[in-house]
Order: C-alpha cells, then sequence, then structure tokens
C-alpha cells in the first residue's frame, strides 16, 4: 500500500512539472519575454552603424566628412585618401533597461568597424569589416511564478550571443572633384540563445519542489549586399556625399547541437543615405548626415515583432583651436536621431536620440590618430512602445596612415 502510494506521488510530482516546464517555456511565454528583454533584441537585432569615433562624435554622421573617416557608409569617400591607411572601432557600450516588471542593467562590446585604403593612381582600393546587427545581451532576472500547484520563487538567465557582420570589397575612383565608389559585402554571422531559469521549493512548502528549465537555440546567417556611391568637393571648404544600397535575403539557418531543423530567409531593406561637411572657418567644420532605410519590407513574425521604414539624422561641429603639450586635439559634439525597425505588435515604432561628445589627437609624428567618442541617450518609451532604455555608448577609434 505504502509503495503504491509513493508511486503516486511521484506520478504526482512528475506531472506538476512537466506542466510547469511547459509553462515556463522560452516558446510557451514569448510574449512577455519581449517586455523583458532590450529592445535591441526585437527582431533581427539593433542594426549597428558603420561608423568610427569621429564620426559618432559629430552626431552619427559618417558620410562626406571633410579629411576623410574610417566609417563605411559610402565606398566613394574612400577617394578622400591620398595615402594606405587602416583604422578599426571599438564600441562598449551599458544599458539601463525599464519594463512595466521592473529595472535591469546589461551591456555589450562591439568591434564595429574595420577600414582599409589603399590608393593607385586614380583608384582607391578598400577592405571593411563592420558589425551590422547586434543581438550581444544578457540579463538576470528573478521572480515568483504562480501556479494552481505552489508559488514558485526562481531566478532566471537569458543570454544572446552573436548576431550578423559584414566582410565588403570596395572600389573607388578620382575623376577631378568628383569621387565614384562600389563595394560588394558578404553577410554572416551567428547567434546562441540561452535560457535557464532555476527554482526554489513552493513558498512555505520546502517539500514541494520542480524542476528548472533549459533552451538552447543557436543560428547561422548568409547574404550579400551591394553598395554604389558618388562624392564631390564644393569649392574647397565643402564636400557632399550620397549612397545607395541593395541587399539579397538574408539567410538564417537554426542548427540546435549539429542538426540542421529549420531554415527562414528575410528581406533586407533598401537604403539611401547622404550628407556632407563645411568648413566654416579656419577652425571650425560643420558636418551633417541624413537617410531612410526601407525595413518595413521585411517579412519578420517571430515573438509577434513588426518592422518598419526607419528614418535617421545628425549633425555635429568640430573645432580645431585647442592644443595639448604642443598637440592639436579636435572638439567634436553634435546630436542624432534614428527610428529602430523592429518593435513589439502591440505598441508603436521605437526611436533613439542621443547627444555625441568626443575629441582626437594626431600621434606618432602625424602618422596616427586616436579618436574618442561619446553618445548619452535614450530608446523607447514605456507608456507606447512597453519598453524604456537609457544608455551610454563608447567609441574609441585608431587609424594609421603612411604620410
Amino acid at each position: 500500500m505504502s509503495a503504491t502510494r509513493e508511486g503516486r506521488s511521484r506520478l504526482w510530482n512528475a506531472a506538476r512539472a512537466a506542466a510547469v516546464a511547459v509553462a515556463v517555456s522560452p516558446l510557451a511565454v514569448s510574449g512577455p519575454l519581449h517586455a523583458q528583454t532590450p529592445t535591441t533584441d526585437l527582431g533581427l537585432g539593433y542594426p549597428v552603424q558603420p561608423l568610427d569615433a569621429r564620426a559618432a562624435a559629430l552626431g552619427g554622421t559618417g558620410i562626406g566628412l571633410y579629411g576623410g573617416s574610417f566609417s563605411s557608409r559610402n565606398p566613394a569617400d574612400l577617394t578622400m585618401f591620398s595615402n594606405p591607411a587602416i583604422g578599426g572601432t571599438l564600441g562598449p557600450e551599458s544599458v539601463k533597461l525599464k519594463t512595466i516588471e521592473g529595472e535591469q542593467s546589461t551591456g555589450r562590446s562591439r568591434f564595429v568597424v574595420m577600414q582599409g585604403v589603399l590608393p593607385y593612381q586614380q583608384w582607391r582600393f578598400g577592405l571593411n569589416v563592420n558589425a551590422e546587427l547586434d543581438q550581444d545581451w544578457d540579463v538576470l532576472l528573478a521572480d515568483t511564478l504562480r501556479t494552481g500547484f505552489g508559488d514558485y520563487p526562481y531566478l532566471e538567465s537569458r543570454q544572446h550571443d552573436g548576431g550578423v557582420s559584414s566582410v565588403g570589397l570596395s572600389v573607388a575612383y578620382r575623376l577631378g572633384p568628383l569621387g565614384l565608389g562600389v563595394e560588394g559585402s558578404a553577410l554572416t554571422g551567428s547567434l546562441r540563445q540561452v535560457f535557464r531559469r532555476t527554482f526554489d521549493p513552493a513558498v512555505g512548502d520546502p517539500s514541494n519542489q520542480i524542476g528548472g528549465a533549459l533552451g538552447d537555440a543557436r543560428w547561422a546567417f548568409s547574404g550579400w549586399r551591394f553598395r554604389a556611391g558618388l562624392t564631390g568637393e564644393i569649392g574647397r571648404r565643402g564636400i557632399v556625399s550620397a549612397a545607395i544600397t541593395s541587399y539579397t535575403q538574408l539567410k538564417a539557418e537554426k542548427d540546435t547541437f549539429g542538426i540542421a531543423i529549420g531554415t527562414q530567409t528575410f528581406d533586407m531593406p533598401l537604403e539611401v543615405a547622404i550628407g556632407g561637411s563645411v568648413v566654416l572657418t579656419q577652425k571650425l567644420m560643420l558636418a551633417a548626415a541624413g537617410g531612410w532605410k526601407g525595413w518595413s519590407g521585411t517579412n519578420f513574425r517571430l515573438f509577434d515583432t513588426q518592422s518598419a521604414d526607419v528614418m535617421w539624422a545628425g549633425g555635429g561641429l568640430e573645432y580645431l583651436g585647442v592644443r595639448l603639450v604642443g598637440l592639436p586635439i579636435p572638439l567634436r559634439a553634435g546630436y542624432r536621431y534614428t527610428d529602430l525597425p523592429f518593435y513589439g505588435g502591440d505598441f508603436e515604432q521605437l526611436s533613439e536620440s542621443a547627444f555625441t561628445f568626443g575629441f582626437g589627437a594626431r600621434i606618432a609624428g602625424g602618422r596616427a590618430a586616436l579618436d574618442f567618442g561619446v553618445e548619452i541617450g535614450s530608446r523607447g518609451d514605456l507608456e507606447t512602445t512597453g519598453t524604456e532604455e537609457s544608455f551610454q555608448r563608447l567609441s574609441l577609434s585608431l587609424g594609421i596612415n603612411s604620410m
């Protein structure tokens, strides 16, 4: 008789654990999960702008910058380099996330862009490696699951590691005051999504225990991008630059534990960008840029997420009148605004804005440039978009020029 009761007890505990495990699985609660994760996780992730620290500090411009830039918005801008050069940018970021469930902090660090250029007579040949769509983040949550079997406090971690990057080859040609450029890039990357939840015994009943929940999914991405651009000098003080970009479909293959279990394809946006800079005085330069990306055509349907077109704009000033230990120190400040392409289906589209600051220095006898940029901004609005974030991003660039 006791053996029968013990068997029934085990069967009951197993059924209870199974029911609770289904209730807490990531697929079963896909809606609430989005309310507790960063806005940069929505859809295909957060679109990373291919900007060096100078461009980031000047309001996120990065196209048509006087003196050249290691950003990669427009291949025609390579014609502003007269010597071989290479530069790279790191972009660590801290984020404070606020949702209806409470507040959480997270962060990420990106290798944003690497740009190299090799001049040959009127030709310029370039290589760039960029971050494109970022989903690197992790959060830790504590809450209580309330069920008919009991109330179970739990600790939960969600980790996303990966995203999409690009490797591009560019060719540009200098024709008097004009520069023409084209670029072809391969899109590649991977994403791992890990979900873990560990339960304490039920409140008031230490013998009432359930097992934890675990989810692990992996994706591999591939696709192509094509870009063409034009840049031109206006007198001796101004530059105007424009570029247009198109993509093939982005292919995402789900591969969990080495087993291919599904493939999805996503339409990628047509992009248009235009910008420029003008030397106002001997020591002051103004830069401005803007663009449009047609993300509304992206057929993203997971987790009840929608996509929309994006408008972005920014600008800033660079002042050259400061010197430190004999070195000129450019000071920069600006402001930028951008829509974000992905948002929860029950809310409005998100936007992001930031004030930008920075400075730079020429070192090693002028053969290298060290630049810093800081962005302080926010994304979303808790009432209208369901989530709200404040962020601080640092950009650090090192460029080497064989002048």
